[in-house]
């Protein structure tokens, strides 16, 4: 046992990011910067790799194994899946807007058309939490 606690440690450590960042999701700080938890399962595969070169031994090889597993989903779950993506319209200053749909305070559906030529319309976009 006293051998493999560099197999260990790197388990727990890539383990344990994993853990953490879906435990604090919710915290934007953690959830838009991803890059103390990909940085920690790289550590882990590291120490793992070294275990392994140093002695290939199954439980080092086993850490090395799930730590690159980690990793590798890790990074392409923040960096493609995650990915937010392209805006697909862009309009200029001046552009009329397309016309959407959109529910009232009341709950009836108001569009945008049905102000056009009657009243100036001011449209606020509030960025949410996603």
């Amino acid at each position: 046992m006293s051998r493999s606690w560099p197999a260990l440690l790197s388990v727990v450590l890539s383990l344990g990011a994993v853990v953490g960042y879906f435990a604090l999701l919710r915290v934007p700080a953690i959830r838009n910067h991803p890059a103390l938890y990909v940085l920690a399962c790289a550590l882990a595969m590291a120490i793992a790799a070294v275990a392994s070169w140093r002695a290939p031994r199954w439980p080092n090889l086993t850490a090395l194994a799930i730590s690159a597993v980690l990793l590798v989903l890790g990074g392409y779950f923040n960096f493609v899946f995650a990915r937010v993506p392209a805006a697909g319209t862009t309009l200029r200053v001046g552009e009329a807007a397309p016309d959407f749909t959109l529910s009232d305070a009341t709950g009836a559906p108001v569009t945008l058309a049905s102000f056009r030529d009657r009243t100036p319309v001011v449209l606020v976009f509030y960025r949410g939490y996603w």
